[in-house]
């Protein structure tokens, strides 16, 4: 039984973030060195205040990992698990713990880390906390997930809410907003805190703009999962989208538009962060290349089949080539060209082979 929970729960969680693991630890061991991100630690070990961001950042993990878990469960393919509560309460109860473990991993190796330096430090308080924090997560998804077991349809007051005719191009948003906003939020904060913190460096060092270039890197491979997650939504709520009499061009420039919506927060995080010796121009050339980027992912991933090692693998050889080429000297108005022109040629090849078939 343990081994199917993990296959349902475990195995499609760390595929389906795969891309957000990969940027968070380029972003955390990529650009800094190891004697770097041991003086965090101890800032955090001898802070009470940022060792309490520390298990913010942990508490908002595992408000993703119960929603993913209460969304499978919600799942029609997953309805069988609903017999999963006849198993007597010890075992089952166990079996999540079993789970919760399993999807904590990154947090629980983490954290490993930290207990072994509050060990070599002397930090004892730190490290009571760290464990009592880390031990209360864990147990609090596996309450919240044989809960959810146990009511798969809870009483709920719901509030009047108002019916709109919304326009295509914000069905998703829409969707991403009401069923996924951990989902949500989490990506759109990495992306906001990543470009607003590069901007806020600027005033602290001769920078050029490469950095700007480095940080908008980052920001989208940070959304390589929401061309998944579209593709996923169409596939479940708008079966009869492929047979609609649109033109591969039309549908490309739908797929834009959602897709400049999404965008949009990170051209206002930009502007009202903007670097004082950066130009207004220079800023709307790359918020215009980052959209493009998005493009290129979802012309990438759309009607097509890919294994999330692969998927994982070609987002890490994308930074890396990108970075490398960011570092030689690549500019803003090329990789605004090849963003856009790589989105459309991917899209165009895509939807001719879906007509094909």
């Amino acid at each position: 039984m343990l081994r199917l929970l993990n296959r349902v729960f475990v195995g499609p969680f760390y595929a389906k973030n795969a891309g957000t693991f990969l940027v968070f630890i380029l972003l955390a061991f990529g650009f800094l060195s190891a004697v770097e991100h041991k003086a965090l630690i101890m800032a955090a070990l001898s802070s009470p205040f940022f060792l309490a961001i520390v298990f913010l950042f942990w508490s908002l993990y595992l408000l993703k990992t119960t929603a993913f878990i209460r969304q499978e469960l919600t799942a029609p393919e997953h309805l069988f698990l609903q017999t999963f509560w006849l198993v007597p309460s010890l075992i089952r109860r166990a079996m999540w713990l079993a789970v919760q473990i399993a999807l904590f991993f990154p947090i629980i190796l983490y954290a490993g880390w930290m207990v072994q330096i509050a060990v070599q430090y002397g930090q004892w308080e730190s490290l009571t906390a760290i464990v009592l924090v880390v031990f209360s997560l864990i147990v609090t998804g596996a309450f919240l997930a044989d809960y959810r077991l146990r009511h798969p349809n809870p009483n709920a007051f719901h509030l009047p809410h108002l019916t709109l005719k919304l326009p295509y191009e914000l069905f998703f948003p829409a969707y991403w907003l009401r069923h996924e906003p951990l989902s949500l939020v989490l990506t759109k904060a990495f992306s906001g805190l990543l470009l607003a913190g590069v901007c806020r460096l600027y005033p602290t060092d001769d920078y050029d703009q490469r950095l700007l270039l480095i940080g908008l890197l980052l920001a989208i491979l940070g959304h390589s999962q929401v061309s998944g997650q579209i593709s996923a939504f169409e596939r479940k709520y708008l079966l009869f989208l492929p047979n609609l009499p649109l033109s591969w061009s039309q549908r490309f420039g739908r797929y834009a538009l959602t897709y400049g919506i999404l965008w949009l927060p990170e051209l206002l995080i930009l502007l009202r962060n903007r670097p004082a010796t950066i130009r207004l121009d220079y800023l709307g050339w790359l918020w215009l290349t980052g959209w493009g980027g998005l493009m290129l992912l979802h012309g990438l991933a759309y009607g097509r089949t890919i294994l999330p090692e692969r998927w994982l693998s070609g987002i890490f050889a994308s930074f890396i080539t990108g970075l490398l080429a960011i570092m030689f000297g690549l500019p803003v108005g090329l990789w605004l060209l090849i963003s856009w022109l790589g989105a459309v040629g991917f899209w165009y090849q895509a939807f001719t082979r879906r007509m094909t078939l």
